[in-house]
């Protein structure tokens, strides 16, 4: 959709991250009244089973699109680490885990990037899909210790993380010694037209240095779509 909103299909589940945010802030994008028209139909986007935020910053979470969504598609599991609804699931405490459709989800609370923000409830996810694990981080902040521990020896086959991973020496060195995904998607990149301080360029520039990823795919314009195996 924008930044890191994005739609995943795991077999007949298709789950929504992060994808419903209307509000822009500097530099970055945001869902405008057009993407949200085109993703309420699009085949990439419609019919959600699960809905989950990492956190409730509006760059990745709106409200009143929330509850658009829930109006729109009622059965779909809505997971949250913030309180914003009765019927949803909270996300609490340094792990959860939930089991649904066939899927397990599995949160750890990692600190978000940046001092202002260390007390944000921020959790990333690793999605097992029958032995394919995706792992989305949030806005982890760049080489934090705790999400090498979230990863511990598992194998990650498909990862996806904000662009300063691979702008950032650090952050490049702990992607090839921890996380070392078979596949590594980049995003939370603004749209071309809000591309003001050239994030889109530093990202290609970044992952064209990362070493040991054989698959590495900028994410970056609206329904992009692309296909993993």
């Amino acid at each position: 959709s924008a930044n890191a909103g994005v739609a995943l299909h795991c077999g007949p589940v298709r789950i929504w991250s992060d994808a419903l945010h209307n509000e822009r802030t500097p530099g970055f994008s945001a869902v405008t009244p057009d993407i949200l028209e085109t993703l309420q139909t699009h085949p990439d986007f419609n019919n959600p089973n699960v809905i989950f935020y990492t956190h409730c910053h509006p760059d990745h979470y709106a409200r009143n699109l929330t509850i658009q969504a829930k109006m729109s598609f009622p059965d779909a599991k809505l997971i949250l680490p913030e309180r914003e609804f009765p019927d949803q699931l909270l996300l609490t405490g340094e792990r959860c885990c939930f089991s649904l459709l066939g899927l397990t989800f599995d949160f750890a609370r990692l600190t978000h990037e940046g001092a202002q923000y260390a007390a944000v409830p921020n959790y990333g996810c690793i999605i097992d899909d029958g032995g394919f694990r995706i792992l989305i981080a949030g806005d982890c902040a760049v080489s934090n210790p705790e999400l090498a521990a979230f990863v511990g020896n598992s194998r990650i086959d498909l990862a996806l993380l904000d662009f300063p991973w691979v702008t950032l020496r650090k952050g490049r060195q702990f992607i090839e010694q921890y996380i070392r995904p078979k596949h590594l998607v980049i995003y939370h990149l603004p749209f071309a037209e809000n591309n003001r301080w050239g994030y889109r360029e530093a990202a290609a520039k970044g992952a064209a240095l990362l070493q040991g990823v054989a698959d590495i795919r900028l994410v970056q314009d609206p329904f992009q779509r692309e296909i993993f195996d």
